[in-house]
């Protein structure tokens, strides 16, 4: 029996998403469908491709030795569909198709937004959709099928996610910022001594707090979204570290940039896609090139 190429392809997606129901959400199918696709390539191979017996208990789906070299062959056909819309489009001048973003609040006002306005005009054929997430909804998102681009941070030399392709678009300064109403003279030893308005542990934030610490800071207040540490800040209850584009879209008149010597670095924003020959596809890249150009 012949074996049908678009059923490859459902491997797969079950493969890279680790499971039936979020393979289905990727391909836009149902469950149940996605099941159908499976059983009937393992017909037509007459191999057994998926390992039924570690089914359930909340464990991903996993494949067998054959269903992992099938999967492998469904990657070079996507290679080659994606080759083939890239030559087709070409050959008809126009460049088409869905692209599906995530990333934090601060990239998609900063980036985000304008690439996708700008595409709305240079390239109407092509179809954003945008999604708010963290970093591990993003690249969990991202594995399954269900997300393009994710733009992330990081410190500069953290290293990049695993299993994901990556490019830098910018460096983001981070500020310390104080009270508009405490003294112009920001003398670093009385502010390191506090009070402090900070993320929580383990973000990049946090991490460019700390490193300008030789002691423990006084640490008052904890927020995740830097909009809560400016309310903060410009209440008068402490100094925080936020970067040069939260206060391009978020200026307030009670709060100051401190001129002291204190310097927290800065952060890498950066976009990430699947790996593989057809990655990023066609309107992920022309998207991938909108964000460079905005983030220049």
């Amino acid at each position: 029996m012949q074996i049908d190429p678009h059923r490859l392809l459902v491997l797969r997606a079950v493969q890279r998403a680790g499971g039936v129901l979020p393979a289905s959400r990727a391909l836009y199918l149902s469950p149940s469908g996605v099941s159908q696709h499976l059983t009937r390539l393992e017909e037509e191979t007459g191999l057994s491709l998926v390992d039924r017996s570690r089914r359930g208990g909340g464990r991903s789906l996993a494949l067998t030795g054959a269903g992992r070299a099938l999967a492998e062959q469904g990657e070079r056909v996507a290679e080659a569909l994606a080759e083939a819309q890239r030559t087709a489009m070409a050959l008809r001048g126009e460049r088409s198709g869905p692209v599906r973003i995530g990333g934090f609040a601060t990239v998609l006002r900063r980036l985000v937004g304008p690439a996708v306005v700008d595409l709305a005009i240079a390239e109407p054929s092509i179809v954003p959709t945008v999604r708010e997430v963290d970093e591990t909804e993003g690249l969990a998102l991202l594995r399954a099928g269900e997300l393009d681009l994710v733009l992330l941070e990081r410190l500069p030399g953290a290293p990049p996610p695993r299993g994901v392709r990556t490019e830098d678009l910018l460096r983001d300064p981070y500020r310390v910022v104080v009270p508009a109403s405490w003294p112009i003279h920001d003398d670093p030893d009385t502010l390191l001594q506090g009070p402090w308005i900070a993320g929580h542990e383990g973000t990049p934030a946090r991490a460019a707090l700390d490193a300008v610490a030789a002691a423990p800071l006084d640490i008052r207040h904890l927020c995740d979204e830097f909009t809560s540490m400016l309310a903060l800040v410009g209440a008068g209850l402490g100094a925080a570290v936020v970067t040069d584009l939260v206060l391009e879209f978020l200026p307030l008149s009670n709060v100051r940039v401190s001129a002291g010597p204190l310097d927290p670095g800065a952060r890498i924003i950066y976009v990430a896609h699947r790996r593989g020959r057809a990655e990023p596809g066609p309107a992920a890249a022309v998207m991938l090139e909108a964000l460079h150009a905005h983030a220049g």
